[in-house]
């Protein structure tokens, strides 16, 4: 500490010395300047000295016990998953915060999972916020997971069965899971077989096909090593929670999102809340390219020109201003619940698989 004060405050003549005379310092005069220059240390200055190093050892006493706490709680976190193939992905969903145990201490790994319950994990793991009122008639006000059913319901990961009940207690299928899951992801430019290759692959139903080998080529929900699909197999906790969990480490999640820039492309993100065209586009072009919305797409911009749509899933996209003849055009892939136009707003399809349920201005 002497050595580096009296270095510093050499440092600072020598500066000075150029400043004022503008003269050439060479090494050989700091030297003899240090050798000249004596600076005694107080006693006020070594008791600082040791309390800095007091402190800094107190400081690394108390990080070094909040990583060993933080190392004991991680491995007597639930007392039933120690050696458990997902033993990893358990613990890093309950640091996240998506998924608990049970009041005794466990986590219950191969307990099945109900409906509801993968819905609740769903939304707290995406952070959905949304909610619709629902009219389910096998759901009701009281039952713990009406709010979380609302939620599932108004982002479109979830929906009813055609007799217009729910089924919250039924375990959910791992064919239900992928179609849940497909519908809470990007699907474009994706390539592989899918799971067609897979023995009992004639087994997976019609409506579930589909996002079967979408999950499938994504690695979400990958066959047993007997090379089966199992598709009306009941989800285990565990396997509820890996798939969750490798959801959130490999999609590009945003929690609402505004377009501001004109001309550019905004791709490959599942956006949760809604995807706002803003003003500040002016009067350009704006991309949509393989995103999910789960939520809306708003139209904010009065005069932009077009918004053209590539791999896209959204549950309303709106046009808001009544004047606005913005054209919104139509690529592959686009899956669209409802559109709402102002009356010179035109839709533009050109391209396959492209299913709008509803167009109304």
């Amino acid at each position: 500490m002497k050595n580096i004060t009296r270095k510093i405050i050499t440092v600072g003549i020598c500066f000075n010395i150029l400043l004022n005379f503008n003269s050439i310092v060479f090494a050989d005069v700091l030297d003899a300047i240090t050798d000249d220059f004596n600076i005694e240390t107080t006693e006020q200055d070594t008791e600082m000295i040791q309390n800095t190093e007091t402190i800094e050892y107190h400081n690394i006493e108390q990080i070094s016990d909040e990583l060993k706490l933080e190392k004991d709680i991680n491995e007597n976190l639930f007392s039933d998953i120690n050696g458990h193939w997902a033993e990893s992905r358990i613990k890093e969903a309950s640091k996240i915060g998506f998924v608990t145990g049970y009041q005794d201490g466990t986590f219950k790994p191969d307990k099945t999972v109900t409906r509801a319950e993968f819905a609740t994990l769903l939304n707290n793991a995406m952070n959905n916020n949304d909610s619709i009122q629902i009219y389910l008639k096998d759901i009701k006000k009281s039952d713990w997971y009406y709010n979380q059913i609302e939620k599932a319901v108004a982002v479109g990961y979830f929906s009813g069965y055609e007799d217009n009940t729910f089924r919250p207690n039924n375990p959910i299928t791992r064919q239900e899971v992928a179609k849940v899951i497909s519908n809470a992801i990007t699907t474009g430019n994706i390539d592989g077989d899918g799971a067609t290759l897979l023995s009992d692959y004639n087994l997976i139903q019609d409506w579930a096909k589909n996002s079967v080998n979408i999950a499938y080529n994504k690695s979400y929900i990958m066959g047993y090593p007997n090379k089966t699909y199992m598709p009306s197999k009941a989800l285990t906790r565990a396997e509820a929670v890996k798939i969750i969990y490798e959801v959130l480490d490999n999609e590009n999640i945003e929690l609402g999102f505004n377009i501001t820039n004109y001309n550019e492309s905004y791709y490959g993100a599942v956006v949760v809340g809604d995807l706002n065209i803003l003003d500040s586009v002016g009067s350009g072009n704006v991309y949509i390219n393989n995103v999910t919305v789960l939520g809306d797409i708003k139209i904010l911009a009065k005069n932009v020109k077009s918004v053209i749509l590539t791999d896209v899933k959204v549950r309303n996209l709106v046009v808001d201003d009544p004047n606005n003849s913005v054209k919104i055009t139509c690529n592959d892939n686009i899956y669209i619940d409802n559109v709402k136009l102002s009356a010179d707003a035109t839709v533009e399809k050109i391209g396959n698989n492209i299913q709008i349920k509803s167009t109304i201005r």
